[in-house]
């Protein structure tokens, strides 16, 4: 039996934090900044699947840097104006295996190595997903990967549900991806609503974001409809 699975996920900002653009460059003038003073090693702070592609952000990632999975050298792409913060592999996920954890590191031209990020090949749900419509058989589960915003975590996520909750199951058992909010699955028909709201960790964050009132760094809700 075939269940359909609709996901609406509605992502919207209710301060300036460092999500998207802000984000990009306040790291893209942090890059350059040791790209002039040091050769340090790239440092990977976030991956997400766009489709096929394997999108990877992090710090330090010199002109014609590479992507390496397992230790697997792919074709790797900087975007125009990245300044060294992103980086993308095309057809990736038909070069690796299956819903398995894998290694992914980024390697300058002058063989400087980033620490190892583990990352998971199967089907991840992150903020660039918001929108979509997500067919799934029983069974069939996803793991929901949110931007802790660097490393350490600058950011907690946490999770609330309305509606149906015994619909999806949920674990955070043995999690391929540090930081991740755990695996769901669907189990029967029903509806519910996870809402996920971000607030500020402090340290790294100045105690003055903590402390102000009811502060929070944004918030989407992910509508889950079983059928």
């Amino acid at each position: 039996m075939k269940f359909t699975c609709v996901l609406a996920i509605i992502f919207f900002f209710l301060v300036l934090s460092p999500f998207g653009t802000v984000m990009h460059t306040s790291l893209a003038i942090e890059n350059i900044s040791e790209a002039q003073g040091s050769s340090a090693p790239p440092l990977i702070l976030y991956a997400q699947w766009s489709g096929k592609t394997l999108v990877v952000q992090g710090r330090n990632f010199a002109e014609d840097a590479t992507i390496l999975v397992d230790g697997q050298r792919l074709k790797t792409i900087s975007p125009e104006n990245s300044l060294g913060f992103e980086l993308f592999a095309r057809k990736a996920k038909k070069k690796v295996a299956r819903n398995q954890a894998i290694t992914l590191q980024v390697q300058n031209p002058k063989g400087e190595t980033s620490d190892p990020f583990t990352f998971y090949s199967g089907f991840v749900i992150t903020m660039h997903q918001f929108g979509d419509t997500i067919h799934l058989s029983v069974g069939d589960k996803f793991l929901l990967f949110l931007d802790p915003q660097g490393d350490p975590p600058a950011v907690r996520w946490s999770l609330d549900t309305r509606g149906d909750t015994t619909i999806l199951s949920r674990s955070t058992d043995n999690l391929p991806i540090p930081n991740a909010q755990g695996f769901f699955e669907a189990v029967h028909q029903g509806q519910v609503t996870i809402n996920v709201e971000a607030s500020p960790l402090c340290p790294p964050r100045p105690r003055w974001q903590c402390e102000q009132s009811g502060a929070n760094f944004g918030r989407f809700a992910l509508g889950v409809v079983v059928d």
